[in-house]
C-alpha cells in the first residue's frame, strides 16, 4: 500500500487482488482491483493495463513531471503470467503514486477521478481550483484606476456671476477619503462622481447645460474628474429617498415598521437603477480595455451589472463604507435579490470588517445557494456562475502626511482656532483656576440617530450625578454636522432629534451649569477638528451603528504628531474602528452604568497607561493608512485572474437574473450543423439522453418526486414520437438515463420500441426490449436498513429536510431546511454513515442540500461506459466494423456531468477516429464541450437527426437541406422562446425592452452564424 500527503485528504492506493476476464471477442485479459482511500472512504474499480496506458496519455497535460511515456513496458508475451501480473500489481501502485507527486498537490484531474471512480470535485468539501485564482502582479505607472463614488472629491464654485461669464474655483476635498492627497497613489486615477456646486453666494447651483460641458471639459483635462449631473428631482429620489431613507437605515440593521405607506417606493427605486445606469455611462466614456474600476458604497451596488453588460471582462472592484446588515435584516429590502447578484459582478468586494463581511456572505448562500471558502492569502471566495468572487476585509485609515501638513500651517491653525472660539468662550466660562484649564471631553458626530449622541449626553449627565469631583473643571464638547457629501442630512431637518438634545442639554446646564457644551455647524474642516483634538483629554464615541468613522484615528495621530500627551478615546463597540484599535476603551453605548464607568476610567486614566494605549494605537494607525488601503485593493484587483472576453457569457434579462458566467475555453453553443453531418456521415450511433430538465422541463422540487401523480411524469406525445423515429433505426442505440425508480420510468417511455432504459442512475438498466439487469449483481442492499434509521434520527432532528428512497440509494434532502444548520447536519450525517457503513461497499455522497448513500461503482458514468461495450459488442456480431462512430450525451444536472467526464476520459475531449459531442443544458460550467439552452431545444436537435431518418429515398443530403432543417428548428425555436419569455415576471421593465431584444436576437444570430 502507497500513502501520499497532498494540500488535499490523503489519498491511498493498493491493489488487493487481480482477475481473469474476456473481453467483447472472448480474448482474456487481466483485470486489476484497484482500491483507493479517500476522504475515509474506501473506492473500487477494476482496470486493465491499457486503460493506465490510455491514463497516462490524458494526464500529461496536468502532470507536467510525468515522463512522455508510459513508464512500464507493455508489450510482454506473458502477460498472463502470475509472476508478471504480480510485478504489474506493484508498479502499477508505485505509478499512481508517483502520479500523485508529479500533481505537485494540486487537485486531481477530472480524469484521474474518473478513472479511479472517486467522487466529483464539486462534491469535494475540500476542492480547490486547478489555476489560481490570484497571480502576481504590480502596479505600474501605466495602469489606470477609475474610482466611481456618489460625490467627487473637489469642491466646486462660481466665481463670479454668470452674466458676465462664468469662472470656477475648483479644489479638492481633503475631507473625502478618496482625494488625491489621501490616495497618493502613483498609477493614473480618473475619478467619477456627481458634482455639487454653489454659486458666488454659496447657494447651491443648477448649471446650465452650457455650464455642464464646460465644468466637464476643465475638471477632465485638470482634474482627471469625470462628472454626473443629475436632475435635482432625480437626484431628490436617488440620495435623499432611496439611498438614505430607505438602504441606510436596513444597512444599519434597522427595519422599518410597516404604517399607511410602504417604506419601499418604485419611484425611488426606478430613479436608484436609472443613477447607476448614468454612472454606467459616465465610465464606459473613459473606460479603455486593461483599466481597474473601482466603485464605492451602498450608492452604486448596481454599477457592476451596468458596467459588465458594456464590456465583460472589466476589473471591477467594490467597497462598502457602510456596515452591511445580517441577513434577517437584509432580507426585508424589497430588492434584495437584485441588488445581491449586482454586487456579485464584481471580481473584489471589500468590507472594513470581518462582521459585515459574514453578513454578506450568509446572505448570499441563504438567498441565493452559494458557499464560500477560504483562499489562500486570506481571502474568501465565492462561486457565481463559473466566476470567482473574492471577498476581503480591508480597514483603511489616515494619511500622516495629510495631518503633518496641518499641523505645520500655522495660518491654517490660525484660523481653525477663530472658527472654534466659541468654544474656547465656554471653556473659560467654567475655567476654575486660569492656571489649569478645564479638561475637554470631545465628541464630533452627524446630526443622526444612528450617532447615539443622546446616549453620550445621559451616561454624561450620570457621571456628573454620581461623581461630585467632575462637576468643576469638566467640560463636554458635542459639535453637531448638519450636512454630508455637501448636503443637508435628512435628520438635520428632523426637529424631534433636535428637540430631544436640546432638552437633555439644558436639564444638564440647569442642574450643572457649564458642564455641556452642544453647537450645530454644517461642516467642520480637518483643521477645526485637529485644534479640537488637541485640546480634547478624551474623545467620546456613542454610535449604535457605524462603518466608517476616522476620527479616533485623527485623535491618536494628531496628538503624537503634534508632541502631546495621549489622551484617551472611548468608543462604542458598534463603531467600525473599535475592533482595530486595542488601545481605546470600548464600551457598549446602551448601558449607561457601564458608560458611566467607561469615562470615569478614561479621565482617571494615568498618564503612563495613556501613553502606553496610545502606542498600540499608533502602530496600526501607520501599518493601516489611506494610502496603504487604496495599494493593498487595487493590487488585489489587479491580481484577480481574468479570462479572455471570449471565454465569458452574458445571461439573464433585468437586475434579478443577469449575470457574468464563465465558461472554458472551447465551452460553447453545441453547433447543430456539426452535429447533422456527423450523424449523417456515421453508421454505428449512440445516444445518451437524461430525462428531466432535458427532454422535458425540470422538476425543481425534487423532493416531490416520490409522491407526486402519476400524471406529473408524463412524457409529451412530440418527445416520444421523436424517439420512435430514432429507435427506428437499426444503426441508432438510444439510452434514456434517469435517477428515478424503474416503475415510472418504464411508464414513461415503455411505449417506444427498441428504447434502452437506464434507471436509478443506473443501478437497473434493459438494453432495448431486453429484460431488466443490474450494473453490479448480487449487490448487497442490507445496509439501507440501517442508513435509514440513521437518516431518519437526522431528519426528526431537522426542521424542514426529509428522506428519500429511490431503489438502490438512499437520500437525505435538507434543501427546505436551514441552510447553516442543514450543512453542519450533513457534515455529521456524513461522518456517521462513513462509519457505520464501512464494512459495506457504499459510497457516502454530500451535495448540495443532500447527502446520499449509495452502492459504489454505480453512476450515469460508468453506465454510459457499460452501454457503449454492450453496443459495440453487439455490433460486432452483425458487421466487421463494429465501431461506435457517433455518439450523442446531453443531460443538465450534477449526476450527468459523470457521463460527460467518462466519455471524455474514455476517448479523449477531441477524438479523431469517431464523432463525440456532449452538451449540458443551460448555459453553465460544465465538463460538457457545449450547451443547448433549454429542453426545447434538446426537442428540436432530436427532431433534426430524426428527419434525417424519415427519408429513405434521398439517402445523402446536400448543405441545402441541413441549412433548411436547422433554419426550420431555429425559426420554432425562436417563436417558442418568445412565447416563454412574455409569461416572465416584469421586473425588466426597469430596462428598455430594446435590450432584451438585441439579446435574445445575439443568441439566435450566433447560431446561425454557425449555419451560414
Amino acid at each position: 500500500m502507497s500513502n501520499h500527503s497532498l494540500n488535499q485528504p490523503a489519498v491511498q492506493f493498493a491493489i488487493d487482488q487481480t482477475s481473469r476476464e474476456y473481453d467483447a471477442q472472448s480474448r482474456p485479459y487481466t483485470a486489476y482491483r484497484v482500491v483507493t482511500s479517500y476522504q475515509g472512504q474506501a473506492f473500487h474499480v477494476q482496470r486493465r493495463f491499457r486503460e493506465f496506458r490510455a491514463l497516462h496519455d490524458q494526464l500529461l497535460p496536468f502532470c507536467l513531471g510525468l515522463p512522455k511515456h508510459f513508464p512500464l513496458w507493455p508489450n510482454v508475451f506473458n502477460r498472463l503470467e502470475p509472476s508478471v501480473i504480480a510485478q504489474r500489481q506493484v508498479s502499477l501502485v508505485r505509478y499512481l503514486t508517483d502520479t500523485l507527486v508529479a500533481l505537485q498537490g494540486n487537485p486531481l484531474p477530472p480524469v484521474f477521478r474518473n478513472f479511479l471512480q472517486l467522487p466529483p470535485a464539486s462534491e469535494d468539501d475540500s476542492k480547490k481550483e486547478a489555476d489560481p485564482l490570484m497571480v502576481a502582479a504590480q502596479l505600474e505607472p501605466s495602469d489606470t484606476v477609475i474610482l466611481v463614488a456618489y460625490k467627487l472629491p473637489i469642491y466646486a464654485q462660481r466665481v463670479q456671476p454668470r452674466s458676465v461669464g462664468a469662472g470656477w474655483k475648483i479644489t479638492w476635498d481633503v475631507e473625502s477619503v478618496l482625494n488625491k492627497e489621501a490616495l497618493h497613489l502613483f498609477v493614473r486615477a480618473l475619478w467619477v462622481g456627481c458634482l455639487p456646486l454653489r454659486d458666488e453666494n454659496g447657494s447651491t447651483l443648477i448649471p446650465t447645460l452650457d455650464e455642464q460641458d464646460e465644468l466637464s471639459d476643465l475638471l477632465l483635462e485638470q482634474f482627471n474628474c469625470v462628472p454626473v449631473f443629475l436632475e435635482q428631482q432625480l437626484n431628490d429620489d436617488f440620495y435623499s429617498g432611496f439611498c438614505r431613507s430607505y438602504l441606510r437605515p436596513i444597512f444599519h440593521n434597522q427595519l422599518t415598521l410597516p404604517n399607511e405607506e410602504n417604506p419601499f417606493s418604485e419611484v425611488q427605486w426606478r430613479a436608484y437603477c436609472t443613477v447607476n445606469k448614468k454612472f454606467s455611462e459616465k465610465v464606459m466614456e473613459v473606460y479603455e480595455q486593461g483599466h481597474l474600476t473601482w466603485i464605492h458604497d451602498y450608492h452604486l451596488l448596481l454599477l457592476p451589472s451596468y458596467i459588465l453588460r458594456r464590456h465583460r471582462t472589466a476589473h471591477i472592484g467594490l467597497f462598502l463604507h457602510s456596515p452591511f446588515p445580517a441577513s434577517d435584516v437584509f432580507r426585508s429590502i424589497a430588492v434584495r435579490e437584485e441588488l445581491l447578484r449586482a454586487m456579485l459582478n464584481s471580481d473584489l468586494i471589500g468590507f472594513l470588517l470581518f462582521e459585515y463581511t459574514r453578513n454578506f456572505l450568509t446572505c448570499c448562500k441563504r438567498m441565493l445557494g452559494l458557499e464560500h471558502e477560504f483562499k489562500r492569502g486570506g481571502f474568501l471566495g465565492v462561486e457565481y456562475g463559473g466566476r470567482h468572487i473574492m471577498v476581503q476585509v480591508s480597514t483603511f485609515g489616515v494619511s500622516p502626511t495629510v495631518i503633518t501638513r496641518y499641523l505645520k500651517e500655522t495660518e491654517t491653525m490660525r484660523i481653525a482656532e477663530g472658527e472654534l472660539a466659541e468654544i474656547n468662550k465656554d471653556e473659560a466660562a467654567v475655567q476654575t483656576d486660569r492656571r489649569s484649564p478645564p479638561v475637554v471631553l470631545a465628541g464630533v458626530d452627524y446630526l443622526d440617530r444612528f450617532k447615539g449622541v443622546q446616549l453620550k449626553l445621559l451616561a454624561w449627565e450620570g457621571l456628573l450625578e454620581h461623581y461630585p469631583k467632575y462637576r468643576q473643571g469638566f467640560v463636554l464638547v458635542q459639535l453637531l454636522i448638519t450636512s454630508r457629501n455637501q448636503e443637508n442630512i435628512r435628520g438635520a431637518r428632523d426637529g424631534n432629534l433636535r428637540a430631544e438634545l436640546n432638552s437633555i442639554v439644558t436639564r444638564i446646564n440647569t442642574a450643572f451649569p457649564g458642564s455641556v457644551y452642544l453647537h450645530e455647524k454644517s461642516s467642520l474642516s480637518m483643521a477645526e477638528r485637529l485644534c479640537l483634538w488637541l485640546k480634547a483629554r478624551v474623545i467620546v464615541n456613542s454610535a449604535i451603528r457605524e462603518a466608517v468613522n476616522a476620527h479616533s484615528l485623527e485623535y491618536v495621530l494628531a496628538r503624537s504628531l503634534a508632541n502631546q500627551s495621549a489622551g484617551v478615546a472611548v468608543l462604542s463597540e458598534f463603531s467600525g474602528f473599535s475592533r482595530v484599535l486595542n488601545g481605546t476603551i470600548t464600551v457598549n453605548p446602551w448601558s449607561k452604568l457601564q458608560f458611566v464607568a467607561a469615562l470615569d476610567q478614561a479621565l482617571e486614566m494615568p498618564a503612563t497607561e495613556r501613553e502606553a494605549r496610545a502606542r498600540k494605537d499608533l502602530q496600526h494607525v501607520h501599518n493601516n493608512t489611506s494610502e496603504d488601503w487604496a495599494r493593498r485593493f487595487l493590487l488585489d484587483l489587479k491580481s484577480m485572474r481574468r479570462k479572455s472576453e471570449e471565454h465569458w457569457l452574458a445571461v439573464g434579462f433585468g437586475l434579478t437574473s443577469f449575470r457574468m458566467i464563465g465558461m472554458g475555453v472551447d465551452f460553447k453553443a453545441l453547433d447543430t450543423q456539426q452535429v447533422l453531418l456527423g450523424y449523417r456521415r456515421s453508421s454505428h450511433r449512440a445516444i445518451l439522453l437524461d430525462w428531466g430538465g432535458t427532454l422535458t422541463e425540470g422538476i425543481t422540487d425534487m423532493g416531490f418526486f416520490d409522491v407526486r401523480e402519476e400524471t406529473q411524469f408524463e412524457v409529451p406525445e412530440a418527445v416520444l414520437s421523436v424517439l420512435r423515429n430514432l429507435c427506428a433505426n437499426p444503426n441508432n442505440h438510444v439510452m434514456i438515463l434517469s435517477g428515478l425508480g424503474r416503475d415510472k420510468v418504464q411508464a414513461a417511455f415503455g411505449s417506444v420500441p427498441n428504447l434502452s432504459l437506464a434507471v436509478e442512475h443506473g443501478f437497473y438498466y434493459r438494453i432495448k426490449s431486453g429484460p431488466w439487469q443490474q450494473l453490479l449483481p448480487g449487490v448487497d442492499t442490507s445496509w439501507k436498513e440501517v442508513a435509514e434509521a440513521i437518516i431518519g434520527v437526522y431528519t426528526s432532528r431537522t426542521t424542514g429536510s426529509f428522506l428519500q428512497k429511490k431503489g438502490a440509494s438512499v437520500t437525505w434532502n435538507f434543501q427546505t431546511a436551514d441552510p447553516e444548520f442543514g450543512a453542519m447536519q450533513a457534515r455529521e450525517l456524513q461522518y456517521h454513515l462513513q462509519g457505520v457503513l464501512a464494512a459495506f461497499p457504499v459510497v457516502v455522497r454530500v451535495g448540495k442540500a443532500y447527502v446520499e448513500a449509495c452502492p459504489q461503482g454505480i453512476n450515469k458514468g460508468v453506465m454510459a461506459d457499460r452501454f457503449l461495450e454492450i453496443i459495440q459488442a453487439s455490433d460486432s456480431r452483425k458487421s466487421t466494423n463494429n465501431q461506435v462512430d457517433f455518439i450523442l450525451c446531453i443531460g443538465d444536472d450534477s449526476s450527468d456531468e459523470l457521463m460527460f467526464s467518462a466519455l471524455h476520459s474514455k476517448f479523449g475531449q477531441k477524438p479523431t477516429d469517431l464523432e463525440l459531442f456532449t452538451a449540458t443544458v443551460g448555459r453553465k460550467p460544465s465538463d460538457a464541450s457545449a450547451f443547448l439552452s433549454d429542453h426545447h431545444d434538446v426537442t428540436e436537435l432530436l427532431k433534426m437527426l430524426s428527419a434525417l431518418n424519415a427519408s429513405k429515398k434521398k439517402q445523402n443530403y446536400s448543405m441545402n437541406d441541413l441549412t433548411s432543417f436547422t433554419s426550420l428548428s431555429l425559426g420554432v425555436l425562436h417563436t417558442a422562446e418568445l412565447g416563454r419569455r412574455q409569461q416572465r415576471p416584469s421586473i425588466e421593465d426597469l430596462q428598455p425592452r430594446k435590450e432584451a431584444s438585441v439579446d435574445l436576437i445575439t443568441s439566435r444570430s450566433s447560431r446561425r452564424r454557425s449555419i451560414s
